[in-house]
This record gives C-alpha cells, sequence and structure tokens, in this order.
C-alpha cells in the first residue's frame, strides 16, 4: 500500500499540531504503507512507532527494532528508517566463523531513545504533537510526558477516524476483494442453510470458503440460528428448528494490510409466523430505501430517518441507536460516521459504510440486513452483491 502520511499532515496543520507520533498497528501502516511484526502480532507502542511533521517537506520515520530494520527498508524508500537496539544479537558471517573480531556496542539504545532523536531531528520537542490516546496504555504516555518536558500532548485518535472515511483508490480496490471473497464465502453459506442446520457447520463453511480464495475470515464472525441469532453468541451445536431465524454476522480481513468487512444475511427457514416474515420484508425494504438514497451531499443522518422511521411506521415499538457505520482498518468493524439520528456530515465520494437494518426479539430471533456500500460520485456502489438476502 501507498503511505498515506500526507493525509494526516494537512489535517495536523488544519488543527494546528506541529507534529505526531504513531502508535498504533493499523495507523502505523496507515502513515507508512507497511506493517511490523511484533507490533502488530502484540499491539504493544514500544516495538514500532512513525514520527512526522506536519511540515510537507519534512521526511516520515519509522521506528523499528534493529532485527526487523532490513526488512522495513525493503518495503518503502521515502520512509526514514531508524533502528533501536534489542537483545537479538544479529552478527555477519565473518564475526560468526571468527574471521572478524566482534563488535559490541558500549550501549544499546531504547525504543524511546531513538523516539527522541526523530523528535529532535523533526524540531517536535517544543510545541504541539498529537499522539493515540485512545490506543497508548497509561505507562506509555507517562513516559511520553517524561521524555518531552516541553510539549503539549493532544489526542489524535479521531483525526485518523476521519481521514480512514475517505478512502484512496487503491484503498477502494483493497475493499473490491476482500468484499468480493466474502460474498463468495457467504453464497456458499446460503445455499447449505435450512432446517437441520448447525451454527457450528455454518461457520465452517463460511471459514473453509474464505480460507480457499487466499482470504482470512474474521475471528468475531458470528452464525446463529433461533435464539441465538437475538443476542451475540458464539457459534456452537444448536441446529435450525422449523420457523427459525438464521442469522450471520460476519467479515474478512487482510491481515497485515488490516482493512476488514462486515456483511450480515437473515433467512428465514421453515414455516414460520407470518409477522416473523412481515417484519423481515420490512428491514429489507428499509436498508434497499438507504441504499438508494445514497448520494454525495445527502447528510448521514437523513439516511437514518429514512431507514429508522420506514421500521417505525409498521413497528411503532422498534428502537435502533444507528442503522450503519464506516468501516477501514479495524480493529473495531464499526467506526464513525454512524449513521445516526445526530451525524450531520454529508455523504463524501470514496466513503464506504456498512448500511443495516437490525432488529432483535428476545428469545426468539433477530435479523441483520446489512451490505458493505461505496458512494460514488453519483450516488452507491453495493459490494456485496451476490449473497441472496431471500433464499
Amino acid at each position: 500500500m501507498q503511505p498515506k502520511g500526507h493525509i494526516i499532515k494537512k489535517l495536523l496543520r488544519e488543527h494546528s499540531i506541529s507534529g505526531a507520533i504513531i502508535s498504533s498497528p493499523e495507523n502505523f501502516h496507515y502513515v507508512c504503507g507497511f506493517a511490523a511484526h511484533q507490533h502488530t502480532v502484540s499491539r504493544q507502542p514500544s516495538f514500532a512507532a512513525a514520527v512526522l511533521s506536519a511540515c510537507d517537506e519534512a521526511s516520515t520515520f519509522a521506528i523499528s527494532m534493529d532485527f526487523e530494520a532490513p526488512a522495513f527498508k525493503e518495503k518503502n524508500t521515502s520512509i526514514q528508517i531508524l533502528a533501536y537496539d534489542t537483545w537479538v544479537g544479529v552478527k555477519n558471517w565473518g564475526e560468526i566463523i571468527g574471521e572478524a573480531k566482534t563488535k559490541d556496542k558500549p550501549a544499546l539504545l531504547s525504543h524511546f531513545d531513538i523516539l527522541l532523536q526523530a523528535a529532535q531531528e523533526l524540531n517536535l520537542c517544543n510545541g504541539t504533537i498529537g499522539i493515540e490516546l485512545d490506543f497508548l496504555p497509561v505507562s506509555y504516555y507517562k513516559k511520553l510526558v517524561e521524555l518531552f518536558p516541553n510539549v503539549d500532548f493532544v489526542n489524535i485518535s479521531d483525526i485518523f477516524i476521519y481521514a480512514r472515511s475517505l478512502k484512496t483508490s487503491e484503498e477502494i480496490e483493497m475493499f473490491r476483494n476482500l468484499c468480493r471473497a466474502a460474498d463468495n464465502a457467504f453464497f456458499e453459506v446460503s445455499k447449505m442453510a435450512g432446517v437441520g442446520i448447525s451454527e457450528r457447520e455454518l461457520s465452517n463453511c463460511f471459514r473453509n470458503s474464505a480460507l480457499a480464495s487466499g482470504i482470512m475470515p474474521s475471528s468475531w464472525s458470528m452464525f446463529s440460528v433461533g435464539p441465538n441469532s437475538s443476542r451475540l453468541a458464539l457459534p456452537g451445536d444448536r441446529r435450525a428448528a422449523e420457523g427459525d431465524v438464521i442469522k450471520f454476522d460476519a467479515g474478512v480481513n487482510a491481515e497485515f494490510d488490516f482493512y476488514t468487512t462486515d456483511t450480515s444475511r437473515s433467512w428465514i427457514v421453515g414455516k414460520a409466523n407470518p409477522a416473523l416474515h412481515r417484519l423481515k420484508a420490512r428491514l429489507y425494504e428499509a436498508q434497499r430505501l438507504m441504499i438508494e438514497a445514497c448520494k454525495p451531499g445527502l447528510p448521514i443522518n437523513e439516511l437514518f430517518i429514512l431507514g429508522f422511521n420506514y421500521v417505525l411506521k409498521e413497528f411503532p415499538s422498534y428502537r435502533r441507536g444507528h442503522m450503519g457505520h464506516s468501516i477501514s482498518m479495524g480493529p473495531a468493524t464499526a467506526e464513525a460516521p454512524f449513521i445516526n439520528r445526530g451525524e450531520k456530515r454529508p455523504l463524501e465520494p470514496g466513503m464506504i459504510l456498512a448500511i443495516e437494518a437490525p432488529c432483535y426479539v428476545e428469545n426468539i430471533g433477530g435479523f441483520n440486513i446489512e451490505d458493505m456500500v461505496l458512494i460514488t460520485e453519483n450516488g452507491s456502489e453495493v459490494l456485496t452483491p451476490k449473497t441472496p438476502h431471500y433464499i
């Protein structure tokens, strides 16, 4: 992926912030265009960081452990790589076979030593620095305050969420590929959905189908039948009975590229209460109305009012906080902007939204009608069109 530090630099300038220290794995990737291994696996900020100035002409620094720095340098030549010392102890061949004298450093430089060095080179040791307070542990934040006594730290977690809500053409292509793989796996699930099928069988079908296409299924993916579809429940051995709702709320992810998807279908199997069919139809129609209304310039709260009021008209007890959300690199699937009553931000080309119309009936079953939708220059495009909403 191409680094998108220039997008963050522009937003920093708009907020009068001198520079930023980027600590979360997903936002490190956003700025640098690649991920760090242990940083991603452990989600500990001390394994890697990016440091950038708000000035467009200034370099972006990626801080890495010495063991990973050579791999960093091969990934992107536009990012300046700075390495801190570790206990790994890599030596050259001459040292190993005794032809060269072993050279040990008199002192090891830590992650924070190199972080200070990067900030000094970018003239960031005074003024305002943005950090991800929504991610950082308290102990790490305290160390930053100690390291930079003349700096005012401000939270820029929301700046990243805002930036990530508008996708570049490269990101859109990433989502097309992920959604296509997810949709194909969901389609395979739809073929086997019916009375007698178990949650575990549905889940295994999805996982195996996604893996066969080379895409990693998201670990949080839920496949539920009957009463379980009205609540959060891990897939188990419950089997669908006559008149049950089979619901999935699932996705795939790009692993070390972080991008993730979120899609839902709900199917009624066998003979069921006619009111259940009316509820499913109303939710589906509400979601279709919302998708058809999508176009640049439309305030997002109007999208919510359209879908919510459509369901409410036939089912006056309906309550819902939001009817969809933005989605990007995780780790959460739901990000701002949310499709709710208070969000007045207009839709913009390049947004990718999970547009949904859920309703849950305690101890009976639940529905979620959800698709991934790209906002285009003239309207919208459903990225998950293959899997049927009715079987």
